[in-house]
């Protein structure tokens, strides 16, 4: 498959500020703090279900537990994506979120442990799963990220425009979230930078917004076309960066550390 065409279908940020919650224990880090993102973009092999697969995620997390290795396990599935017939896609995406120091205590284990390889000979056998790592910064949450485990997730590939410098670039994500505290019906807004197996990706970064449900994406729908916030999306693409257009997928929370 085309590699880009697995970035594209794949990375719609769950945002997950669930990670403030679930790897501080309700300490509230910056929101410009990034935080570790693996992302796997899977197609379950001939024959496997996802109940089948299920069973090996659900060994894993306990296998996480027993290694101290635990992370926040997100998995998405498409509502309004950029597939087609042409670009299939995949059946599902998954993210784990943790630090940095977590994550690469994980993989060690899970490489060099008898029960960490026996563990990814099964999944392996499950699933055809593409492996990235990037690294996401939040610039807004609210409180319910910390418990909607069932929400929809959109994302927006885009690249900086020329002239444009990553300061003047952060200068203006921050006035965005000056100008929206609340966000616009959104519960988590972050952005997602793909970084190790990411050259194929359709952008440089990604904003990820997490909705709790589809009537609160179309209310952000609503701001854009009754209340001309197409305006302001209009400027950044011009002024700021060219942006591909937001997909959707449906999001669910199977796993928080110390759950």
């Amino acid at each position: 498959m085309n590699p880009t065409k697995l970035f594209c279908t794949a990375c719609t940020l769950f945002i997950s500020l669930t990670l403030a919650a679930d790897q501080h224990q309700n300490e509230t880090p910056a929101l410009t703090s990034p935080f570790s993102t693996q992302i796997q973009l899977c197609n379950l092999n001939p024959g496997k279900t996802l109940a089948d697969y299920d069973k090996i995620i659900q060994k894993y997390f306990k296998w996480s537990e027993k290694h101290d290795v635990e992370v926040t396990f997100v998995r998405q599935t498409p509502l309004f994506s950029h597939a087609d017939a042409n670009n299939p896609g995949y059946d599902f995406v998954e993210y784990l979120y943790s630090d940095y120091e977590t994550s690469g205590n994980g993989w060690d284990k899970w490489l060099g442990t008898p029960d960490g390889q026996k563990l990814a000979a099964a999944w392996q056998d499950t699933a055809v799963c593409h492996v990235k790592m990037g690294s996401l910064y939040m610039q807004y949450r609210d409180p319910a990220i910390y418990t909607d485990n069932d929400r929809i997730v959109t994302q927006n590939w885009c690249t900086r425009n020329e002239g444009v410098s990553p300061d003047q670039l952060i200068a203006k994500h921050q006035q965005i979230a000056e100008a929206y505290p609340e966000g616009i019906s959104n519960i988590a807004w972050g952005i997602l930078f793909p970084q190790i197996g990411g050259a194929h990706a359709p952008g440089a970064f990604a904003h990820v917004n997490v909705y709790p449900d589809v009537a609160a994406l179309m209310v952000r729908q609503a701001w854009y076309n009754n209340d001309e916030g197409w305006r302001a999306v209009r400027d950044y693409n011009v002024s700021y960066a060219s942006c591909r257009g937001d997909s959707a997928f449906v999001e669910q929370v199977l796993h928080r550390p110390g759950s």
